[in-house]
Order: C-alpha cells, then structure tokens, then sequence
C-alpha cells in the first residue's frame, strides 16, 4: 500500500491530519486514537493519561497498539485495513 492511499483511506473514516502530519480521531468514548505514517511503515496508537503521584499533573503519553510496514497493508472488501501487527 502507499502512503497517499492509506491517507485517503484515513480521511474517509474521520481522521483529521495534525501539524505532525499524523492522523487522529477521537471516539464517542473520548479516547484518542492515531496512526504515525512513516517512510516505510506505520503505527496505531492510543493515547493515554498518566498521573504523577508526587505533583498529581497530568501526562498524556503515546502507546503503541500495533504496526507494520507499508507493503504488508491493504484494504479487505468490507473497508478496513489488514496486516497490522500487535
């Protein structure tokens, strides 16, 4: 798959680009999702929050939830993307 038809495919299921270039899109649960599109590869992330115990601020932090490389993607018939990896 290439980088421009995973991006299309991103933007007709509601992904917005952000100013890193990767896509996000929030659920009707408030989680955050995104993929971090790469030169070769890309990365499903879900984006958490973590409390300090000493200063109780916030942190949000990255975590991924699966990858893969560009050329073992693709798009199944009922719309949604095969071949990434947990």
């Amino acid at each position: 798959m290439t980088k421009e038809k995973l991006k299309t495919w991103l933007i007709s299921r509601g992904y917005k680009q952000d100013t890193y270039r990767h896509f996000q899109k929030t659920d009707d649960k408030g989680k955050t999702f995104r993929y971090k599109i790469q030169d070769i590869s890309v990365r499903y992330e879900v984006q958490i929050t973590l409390t300090d115990s000493y200063s109780g601020k916030d942190k949000h932090e990255w975590v991924r939830i699966a990858g893969a490389y560009l050329k073992g993607l693709s798009i199944n018939d009922k719309n949604q993307i095969v071949g990434l990896k947990r």
